[in-house]
């Protein structure tokens, strides 16, 4: 669910029994999966990218998650993304996992485009500049193509 307003997008989690670890809490690197999972339905569905193009990938340079509380075993959460900024390589997105009203963690990431060929970065492409402009926050960092 995309929030035009605000410019995030929420998807809600179950923890499931897969999920936590011997203590009976969610497992940190689950807190992980479900901020990607957010990430990439906002991508792929709201904003409509393509992530699998032919000759580019769209590729992880940097994650800092800060947790705040346990998620337990069939806790319902709300995963939050936005893009904070985006510059001509990159974007830096922003996250954060809710119980109800209740913050557990927060974050951030960086992703890029790369030239699967020669692995390195590239500019985003025209069409995902176009694509994405709207979702993004500060519009003072966005690219100048």
């Amino acid at each position: 669910m995309y929030d035009t307003d605000k410019k995030i997008f929420t998807l809600p989690i179950t923890v499931e029994f897969e999920d936590i670890d011997s203590y009976g809490i969610a497992h940190h690197t689950r807190i992980i999966d479900y901020f990607e999972r957010a990430r990439v339905h906002f991508l792929a569905e709201t904003i409509g990218l393509d992530l699998y193009p032919h000759g580019m990938a769209i590729v992880l340079y940097g994650i800092d998650i800060r947790f705040t509380k346990a998620a337990r075993l069939l806790d319902t959460l709300n995963a939050r993304v936005y893009i904070r900024s985006m510059d001509e390589y990159r974007l830096n997105l922003g996250y954060k996992l809710l119980r109800g009203g209740e913050a557990l963690a927060r974050g951030s990431s960086g992703i890029a485009f790369m030239d699967t060929g020669s692995g390195r970065l590239i500019p985003a492409p025209d069409a995902y500049v176009e694509k994405i402009g709207p979702f993004v926050r500060e519009t003072a960092a966005r690219c100048s193509k």
